[in-house]
């Protein structure tokens, strides 16, 4: 593969974990940043995919027991986006988990959230991966540290908003409604001095975080991942043609 040429050194270390990379940075200069990550481990030969995706989906949270995941991730209050995914790769024999995900702050506060997540949901998902650690006295970090070792560069990266952080997309969304709130009030004819008032104590209320979710293909292990890519993207015409 032909080099690119040298590109500026990262923004931010990232020794904290043993990352060889600090990742993307987006938004810089500006009030918030977006950091984001990527990895990829080989999954085990007798991985159980419909166990992984099932703890991702609706309810299936191991601790606390039914909770969902895109609330759990709301509550760490730092992840924008996250995507897994299984591949055939040159690196690994049989198949590999990829991992993908865009958030505000370092890549170290990242880390240290995740390990908030807690042994079992983490060992949930990578726990099918070969080379993860398990046993009775394996940590969250343990896990977590595992996953920072399947890093890999991103090659580009795009994010609608990068200077505007999480909380205040919260914000901004919620003064809206108020606002609104507030046009209607008036438009009614309701007294200016009261509506105004409500309108001031209501912006000084916190924020409530907007709601996020989480799509899940739960029939994965009985629909498997594509095979065919490299044959339906590398055909040439005529073979096509013949195909057809």
């Amino acid at each position: 593969m032909k080099s690119c040429p040298a590109q500026s050194a990262p923004a931010t270390t990232a020794g904290t974990w043993g990352l060889r990379y600090s990742g993307l940075v987006m938004g810089q200069g500006g009030k918030n940043y977006v950091k984001e990550f990527t990895g990829m481990w080989r999954l085990k030969p007798d991985a159980d995919l419909a166990a992984l995706t099932a703890v991702l989906a609706p309810g299936g949270w191991v601790n606390p027991p039914g909770a969902t995941f895109s609330e759990q991730m709301t509550k760490l209050g730092l992840i924008r986006t996250a995507r897994w995914f299984v591949t055939r790769t040159q690196d690994f024999d049989g198949y590999t988990l990829v991992f993908i995900s865009q958030f505000d702050g370092t890549l170290e506060k990242y880390f240290d959230d995740f390990v908030l997540n807690g042994t079992e949901n983490l060992l949930a998902v990578w726990g099918q991966c070969v080379g993860c650690p398990s046993g009775a006295g394996v940590t969250a970090r343990d896990v977590v540290e595992y996953i920072a070792r399947g890093q890999i560069k991103t090659l580009a990266c795009y994010d609608v908003a990068p200077q505007t952080s999480i909380a205040q997309i919260y914000k901004a969304a919620d003064w809206y409604e108020k606002t609104q709130k507030f046009q209607r009030a008036i438009a009614k004819g309701e007294a200016v001095e009261d509506a105004v008032n409500a309108f001031l104590a209501a912006l000084a209320e916190p924020s409530p975080a907007l709601a996020s979710d989480a799509n899940i293909d739960t029939n994965v292990a009985n629909e498997w991942q594509y095979e065919d890519v490299a044959e339906r993207v590398e055909m040439t015409g005529n073979a096509k043609a013949a195909a057809a």
